[in-house]
C-alpha cells in the first residue's frame, strides 16, 4: 500500500514538471509609456498684411507723378498730382472771404456787447462765417481728391498712368502692398480644432528657402466647418522684416502639439473582431504560467510597428504580441520574450 502511495506521488510531481513545456508559447510584450510630439502637416499661401489698388475719384489730367516701380513708401507720401490749378485758386479766394467773415464778427461782437446793435445783427454775421469756412472746407476736400496719397507705408508695384493723361474715376494708377508682414492662409482637418489657438506658433518654410524656416503665430481662426473638406481656415501672421516673403508663395506648415504622455504596445498584438479591437492580456498562474483574458483596447495615435492605446491596458501590463491568433479566452499558456531554439528546448528535456 505505501509502495501505492510513492507511485501516486511521483506521477503527480512528474505530470506538473511537464505543465510548464506543454503549455501553448506566445510571445509577449510589456505596455511602455512614451512622450512625444505630434504635428501637424499643412499647405498655405501667403499674401500681403495689406494690399489696396490705388485710384483717382475724379476725371482730371496727371499733372505730376512722385513714385517709381517698386519704390517703398511712406504713409500719406504724395503718389500723384492732377491738374488743379482752377480748384487752388477758388480756395485761396475763400480763404479770403472766410477771413473777411471773421473781421466782420469780431468787429460786431464789442457792439453787442455795448448793446449798440442787436443780437438777430451778430446771428447774422456768425451765419456769414460760418459759410465762408463751410464753402472752403468743400473746396479742400475737392482739392484733396486731385492728389493722390499713400493711405499705409509699403511698397508700390508698377506704374499705370503717365503724366497728361486723362484719368477717369476707378482708373488704377498702381498698387499697394505692406510687406512687413505676411498673412498665410491654410486649412487644418477638425479633429486637430482642439490643438488650434491663438497665438500658437507655426513654423513654415518654402522650395524658395529650403534651408530657412520662418515663424509666425495663428491671429485667425474661423468658427465654420467647410462641410465638404471637413476643414477648417486658419490664417497666421508671418515676420517678413528680412523682405524675402513674397505673395503667392505656396508654404509649408508645421504645427507642434503641446507634448503629451502615450502609452503603446505592438501593432502584432492587435486583434480585431469585427469593428472592434482587442488585445490578449496576460495574468500570472500557477507554476510560472499565464492565464489569458481578451480585453477591448481603443487605439489612437500609430507609428511603425506601434500603436498607441488610449483606454484598456495600464502601464507593465503584459499582453500576447505574437501568436494571438492561435489562443483562446481563459487559456494558460507559457510567456516568452523571445521564440526558443529547437536546441535549448531539447537540452530543457534532457534535464528533466
Amino acid at each position: 500500500m505505501k509502495k501505492l502511495i510513492q507511485i501516486g506521488l511521483l506521477a503527480s510531481i512528474s505530470m506538473l514538471a511537464n505543465a510548464s513545456p506543454n503549455a501553448p508559447q506566445v510571445i509577449t510584450a510589456n505596455v511602455f509609456g512614451e512622450t512625444i510630439v505630434e504635428t501637424i502637416n499643412a499647405l498655405g499661401t501667403l499674401s500681403a498684411r495689406e494690399s489696396v489698388a490705388l485710384s483717382v475719384s475724379v476725371t482730371e489730367r496727371v499733372e505730376s507723378i512722385h513714385f517709381q516701380d517698386g519704390q517703398q513708401v511712406n504713409k500719406g507720401q504724395t503718389l500723384l498730382r492732377l491738374v488743379s490749378q482752377e480748384e487752388r485758386a477758388s480756395l485761396e479766394e475763400l480763404k479770403i472771404a472766410t477771413e473777411n467773415a471773421k473781421r466782420q464778427y469780431d468787429r460786431f461782437l464789442p457792439l453787442f456787447q455795448r448793446g449798440d446793435v442787436s443780437q438777430s445783427i451778430l446771428d447774422e454775421r456768425k451765419r456769414d462765417w460760418d459759410l465762408a469756412r463751410a464753402r472752403e472746407a468743400v473746396m479742400q476736400a475737392r482739392l484733396e481728391k486731385l492728389t493722390l496719397v499713400a493711405p499705409f507705408a509699403g511698397q508700390v508695384g508698377l506704374r499705370q498712368v503717365s503724366e497728361g493723361a486723362l484719368l477717369t474715376p476707378g482708373t488704377v494708377v498702381t498698387e499697394l502692398k505692406d510687406l512687413s508682414q505676411m498673412k498665410l492662409d491654410f486649412t487644418v482637418p477638425s479633429r486637430f480644432l482642439t490643438e488650434l489657438a491663438l497665438g500658437l506658433t507655426v513654423s513654415t518654410e518654402t522650395d524658395a528657402y529650403s534651408n530657412q524656416r520662418f515663424s509666425g503665430q495663428i491671429e485667425t481662426i474661423l468658427p465654420q466647418v467647410d462641410p465638404v473638406t471637413r476643414s477648417v481656415q486658419v490664417r497666421a501672421n508671418i515676420d517678413n522684416t528680412e523682405g524675402l516673403l513674397m505673395p503667392g508663395m505656396l508654404m509649408k506648415v508645421i504645427l507642434q502639439q503641446q507634448p503629451r504622455s502615450v502609452l503603446f504596445i505592438p501593432e502584432t498584438a492587435i486583434v480585431p473582431i469585427a469593428d472592434k479591437q482587442f488585445v490578449y492580456l496576460l495574468s500570472p498562474d500557477e507554476n510560472g504560467l499565464y492565464k489569458l483574458q481578451r480585453k477591448p483596447v481603443k487605439l489612437g495615435l500609430r507609428q511603425p510597428g506601434l500603436v498607441e492605446v488610449v483606454s484598456g491596458l495600464k502601464l507593465g501590463d503584459k499582453v500576447v504580441s505574437e501568436g494571438a491568433l492561435r489562443v483562446r479566452p481563459g487559456q494558460v499558456v507559457r510567456a516568452l520574450d523571445k521564440l526558443e531554439r529547437k536546441s535549448d528546448m531539447a537540452d530543457q528535456d534532457d534535464k528533466l
